[in-house]
């Protein structure tokens, strides 16, 4: 009787302890394994005349407003950045719930400013995105 109370005691253990495990990896590891990531916006600074100096070079930027489905469930960031399909800066985007809608953005010699439909906004200095490679 003894043993076989060993043994159940055993595995409820080790049960918890995957258990456990398992949800360390969610949390820890879930947000960077994507499933998908959706474009919801495009936009250019070309198109609005501006351009950023790096390096002795003149680049226009791309911001991007995309939704992130991971494994921690959905997000949503804009991507800022001379080849922001590529390579970016990130800026997470948490104005309640639902999908961020945005209605202005402003590209300016020292920063990209975003008025999202709430009424939001964001601000990002130049200095942020201009060398990303």
């Amino acid at each position: 009787m003894q043993t076989t109370f060993s043994r159940v005691l055993v595995r409820i253990l080790a049960g918890a302890l995957l258990l456990a495990a398992s949800v360390g990896v969610v949390s820890f590891v879930g947000p960077a394994i994507t499933f998908t990531v959706n474009v919801l916006y495009e936009g250019s600074s070309k198109a609005a005349g501006v351009t950023y100096e790096y390096s002795g070079s003149q680049y226009a930027s791309e911001l991007y407003l995309v939704e992130v489905r991971s494994l921690a469930g959905t997000r949503y960031e804009l991507r800022i950045g001379p080849h922001a399909a590529e390579e970016y800066y990130p800026v997470e985007v948490r104005f309640g719930a639902g999908e961020p809608r945005i209605h202005v953005v402003e590209w300016r010699a020292d920063s990209v400013a975003v008025t999202f439909e709430s009424g939001n906004s964001v601000q990002v200095p130049a200095d942020n995105f201009r060398s990303v490679r």
